[in-house]
């Protein structure tokens, strides 16, 4: 094994700590001096994106369909370089169904395994409100990545989202109810 190699596995090990551009082994030990762009080069990558929960009088949520997977989704998506999750849910709800907001109420935090070519990420989840008669018939799509939208009961919904939606937004339900933040992974 390298001493190159040797640093890396010491410097992610949970244990190791970083002071003033020096990383320390958990013994003690004085591994290298970085410069912080160096350290943050060595910083793993995540990947942030958002989910925003809207539902109509009828407690239906509101669903999307992309046109570049089979399975249905909540308005969201992935945030920009430098873009808060808050930012990035107003943005893509304003994108993706043409509803600008000016508030949402975090409501769940989900955590993804790397999988395949995907990075982990992190989704936050956000409740954006019941929907008004108004603001549902102003519902404009945004025809290069949806197909169509609709609401549905929550348990008619579940089978038809994202296997990461399937976990995360009954949690997030239960967590608008009780005015709570939940964590899932």
């Amino acid at each position: 094994m390298s001493l190159k190699h040797k640093i890396r596995v010491c410097i992610k090990k949970p244990p190791c700590t970083r002071r003033g551009g020096t990383a320390r082994c958990y013994d003690g030990r004085v591994v290298k001096k970085y410069t912080d762009e160096e350290y943050a080069a060595l910083l793993p990558k995540k990947q942030v994106g958002t989910a925003v929960l809207f539902f109509n009088s009828k407690n239906e949520l509101l669903v999307v369909k992309p046109d570049y997977r089979e399975e249905w989704l909540v308005p969201g998506g992935a945030a920009d370089e430098d873009e808060s999750p808050l930012h990035c849910a107003l943005r893509e709800t304003e994108e993706e169904i043409g509803l600008k907001m000016t508030t949402l109420q975090l409501v769940g935090i989900y955590f993804a395994h790397k999988n395949g070519v995907y990075t982990d990420s992190l989704k936050f989840v956000f409740y954006g409100g019941i929907l008004t008669e108004d603001q549902i018939a102003s519902i404009k799509l945004d025809t290069e990545e949806l197909e169509e939208y609709t609401f549905m009961p929550l348990e008619n919904a579940l089978p038809l989202l994202s296997p990461s939606l399937q976990k995360c937004v009954p949690k997030s339900v239960e967590a608008i109810k009780t005015n709570a933040v939940v964590y899932v992974e």
